[in-house]
């Protein structure tokens, strides 16, 4: 057996232990084991209670001039990472002529792709702990773009104001203090330290079976009918880690960053995409298509893109 064939099976088998766990919330919401309605309130479990404590343990580690490098060379990844997303949503918005209804939920599922839910969960099972303290400084800064400019893209010019309140939520509040401490060399003391790594350590499985659930709620058969469901999820899921990896790899050297981008960049589109939509008048359904193909296919993109590219 060759050794890429060798590598893609581990790849492979990391990620089936999270599809496993999407399996789990898929069938105990078919089952009606679960409310379907309880999947909002999971969510916010996970985004103001584990996600956070996730992100503050993940930080807690000794300040090293090396980590404070990879730190600074990360935030100039995401700069370019989100500019690439930036200029090839636009482009393919307006080569597909997308109706200027639906322009904004696909340039924003290009853009901002499920770091949070899936992000730490797959950087965790490809790289290790370590990585998950620059998953958690990538997700600060794609929690400013997505509550700013994410919001301007789905309000399509309809004079709706950046409200900078929205900034106010856990997940940067926790990247912040993690990042805090870690400057300052700062430990948490035992026993509140173990609490939190312990509320952090169950930000994989439920963010799984979240997921899992919520493809659960989707009709499948209406979500697989427009052909630019398939382009932009393609798009997502291929184009963007591709031409990310060709473009800014040689650029930034650090392996593990290199990894940890390209692994955010391979993300399906972000699940509050639905949740936005709906939020701000833009196309609810279209986002939901585009969340529901986009996270089956990432698991088979997932580990393709893991081998062939890191």
């Amino acid at each position: 057996m060759s050794d890429a064939v060798m590598d893609f099976l581990v790849v492979a088998d990391q990620i089936f232990i999270l599809v496993l766990l999407i399996g789990a919330g898929y069938v105990a919401v078919s089952t009606r084991i679960v409310d379907p309605r309880a999947t909002r309130g999971l969510s916010g479990l996970l985004i103001n209670i584990t996600l956070p404590a996730l992100i503050v343990a993940s930080m807690q580690v000794p300040f090293t001039p090396e980590r404070l490098i990879g730190a600074e060379t990360l935030l100039l990844a995401t700069g370019a990472l989100f500019t690439l997303s930036f200029a090839i949503a636009w482009a393919v918005s307006k080569a597909m002529r997308v109706p200027a209804a639906e322009e904004g939920v696909l340039q924003f599922a290009i853009v901002f792709g499920n770091v949070g839910f899936m992000g730490f969960p797959v950087a965790l099972a490809l790289f290790g702990e370590e990585s998950l303290f620059y998953v958690a400084i990538f997700n600060l800064a794609f929690n400013i773009l997505v509550f700013s400019v994410g919001i301007m893209m789905l309000t399509g010019g309809r004079g709706e104001r950046f409200n900078p309140r929205l900034l106010a939520n856990s997940g940067i509040a926790a990247s912040v203090v993690g990042l805090a401490l870690f400057l300052g060399s700062v430990e948490i003391p035992s026993p509140f330290i173990d609490s939190i790594e312990l509320l952090g350590g169950v930000t994989t499985p439920l963010a799984m079976i979240i997921v899992g659930a919520m493809l659960a709620t989707f009709p499948a058969r209406e979500m697989v009918g427009n052909w630019r469901i398939w382009v932009t999820s393609a798009i997502l899921l291929l184009a963007v880690p591709v031409i990310y990896c060709w473009l800014f790899s040689p650029i930034f050297p650090d392996s593990l960053v290199n990894g940890v981008m390209i692994t955010m960049a391979a993300m399906p589109a972000a699940a509050n995409t639905v949740i936005f939509a709906e939020q701000y008048g833009a196309n609810s359904k279209l986002a939901s298509q585009i969340v529901f193909v986009s996270t089956i296919g990432s698991l088979v993109t997932i580990p393709l893109i893991a081998t062939v590219l890191l």
